[in-house]
């Protein structure tokens, strides 16, 4: 399962079929989850600055061959330049794609003055609490305290806890408050091992686009209007 899918079995309301949280936060912590897959998959890769550049075309996976898509012509990129890109436009691929794979159940509905909404839910309530049983590491570590410096994840959790914090959204999945400072220290802390930097540059970005310090940088897509 790709980490974007997780991501949007986390963040959907097995009630209402929408995704809960800000929607600006959702769409963009989806849009770094799908830049960790990218790069996990040796699709995208980091350079000094923070810049992505392409490293392999030729995606096996439909939703990473979306995602490359929605990114031609923007190579190289910055990681924060590359999230604020995807996030006009990524969701619906997403869904759309875990409803294809048979990960979700569309149901479409249509209200007195015939608007058209569109409710996504988990195709089988196990896949939704698999999803959540996979995160009891997170809480041990980001839910009940804050991690401890040396503390190591394995790549799928770490990048979950990356974006969840990034785009604070933590309280999808800790019904605690953690002490916020340390779980972003955490994150913005390399692991050892190779490749943990663009997790870390995927960390910094959310939280870069969080604060609001520059808007979110353009896209010669148009943003099209959503449903969920």
């Amino acid at each position: 399962m790709l980490l974007a899918e997780e991501f949007s079995l986390l963040a959907l309301d097995p009630e209402t079929g929408r995704l809960r949280g800000p929607d600006d936060r959702v769409t963009r912590a989806l849009a770094g989850s799908l830049l960790l897959d990218l790069a996990h998959a040796g699709h995208v890769a980091l350079e000094p600055g923070d810049v992505l550049v392409l490293a392999d075309t030729s995606p096996r996976q439909p939703l990473l061959g979306s995602g490359l898509s929605l990114l031609t012509g923007q190579f190289p990129v910055t990681v924060r330049d590359a999230i604020g890109h995807l996030a006009s436009t990524l969701r619906e691929t997403v869904l759309e794609s875990m409803a294809e794979r048979g990960m979700l159940r569309r149901e479409v509905h249509r209200t007195l003055v015939l608007k058209i909404l569109v409710r996504w839910y988990a195709a089988s309530p196990d896949t939704s609490e698999s999803v959540r049983a996979d995160l009891q590491q997170i809480f041990s570590i980001a839910g009940a305290a804050p991690p401890e410096a040396d503390a190591d994840l394995e790549p799928r959790p770490a990048g979950l806890l990356t974006v969840l914090d990034g785009a604070d959204l933590l309280e999808l999945v800790s019904p605690t408050r953690p002490d916020r400072e340390q779980v972003r220290s955490w994150c913005a802390t390399p692991r050892p091992g190779a490749g943990d930097e663009i997790r870390c540059a995927v960390h910094s970005a959310l939280r870069s686009l969080e604060g609001g310090a520059h808007g979110p940088a353009a896209s010669s897509t148009p943003s099209r209007a959503t449903s969920v």
